[in-house]
């Protein structure tokens, strides 16, 4: 049976290095045309917002951050079915059997970052068709969650009144043990990559999961962490830029941290209560 692997974020936590190291670097697994088709969440949502998305995607020139440039032969009548269609799941399972089909990677795969917020109820409605037809892998990257929580923010703010936002209500994208519970609960096969430690080299885990030797890394913005001065790599921009503009970072002061640990302190406890926490590079966690 062919494998699906569905990424689950989290942004910020460099899911797009851990998609180049997995597709374009390692070979392993092919996500289609982009990294992130967002199709799951339009399903749900009924939400016909992203199509002209994608329609003025596919008309750009290719864009090493979040595109495939070697993603076989499609015909238009393929193409047009996934993208400019009505959602379905059957849809979806058939376009990522032709993704299968038309690249020979050994493994098939969607790393939308929104895939951590659907709901429990839409997991449970679709995993019959799922599994039907896939073996369901899913991992998930995370992050120092303080220092990921910053970098969400000031992308949010463009650099402007980040501590504000950071220090306002938090995105459901910080509560890392409740979407990996709501994930294991539905789909049990699910794997916890700590970004510092993969990106410090250790990909064993991860190997040993997927069952395909990792034999590069790619490189990551955010690790070893720079604060204001990470890196512009051209091919991880949606690490540094929003809205075609690099980000003005605002340092992550000793007396932000502080302020940020009252709010997250419960945050840590649930990952650690999960097994959620560097194994290796340790110490890169503020609590």
């Amino acid at each position: 049976m062919d494998t699906l692997v569905i990424s689950i974020g989290m942004g910020f936590a460099a899911s797009t290095p851990l998609w180049v190291t997995l597709n374009k670097d390692n070979k392993i697994v092919h996500t289609g045309h982009f990294k992130e088709p967002r199709y799951l969440s339009a399903l749900e949502n009924a939400d016909s917002s992203i199509r002209p998305a994608f329609v003025k995607k596919a008309k750009q020139p290719y864009r090493c951050n979040g595109q495939n440039m070697h993603k076989g032969e499609w015909t238009q009548e393929e193409w047009e079915e996934f993208f400019h269609s009505d959602w379905s799941i059957e849809k979806y399972i058939r376009y990522y059997k032709r993704v299968k089909e038309k690249t020979g990677f050994p493994m098939v795969g969607d790393f939308t970052n929104r895939n951590g917020l659907l709901s429990t109820e839409f997991l449970e409605q679709y995993k019959p068709a799922l599994e039907a037809e896939f073996k369901i892998k899913v991992v998930m990257i995370v992050r120092d969650p303080i220092r990921r929580w910053w970098s969400e923010c000031n992308s949010m703010a463009m650099g402007k009144k980040v501590e504000k936002t950071f220090l306002g209500p938090l995105l459901d994208t910080a509560f890392y043990a409740e979407i990996y519970r709501k994930w294991r609960d539905v789909f049990p096969d699910i794997h916890v990559i700590i970004m510092e430690d993969f990106s410090s080299g250790h990909s064993e885990e991860l190997s040993e999961f997927l069952g395909h030797k990792i034999k590069t890394i790619h490189r990551n913005c955010y690790w070893p962490e720079m604060d204001v001065n990470i890196p512009h790599y051209p091919e991880l921009r949606d690490q540094w830029r929003n809205k075609g503009q690099a980000i003005k970072l605002q340092p992550l002061t000793d007396e932000i941290v502080e302020k940020g640990k009252k709010c997250f302190e419960w945050i840590y406890e649930d990952c650690h209560a999960e097994g959620i926490y560097p194994k290796y590079a340790l110490n890169s966690w503020y609590m």
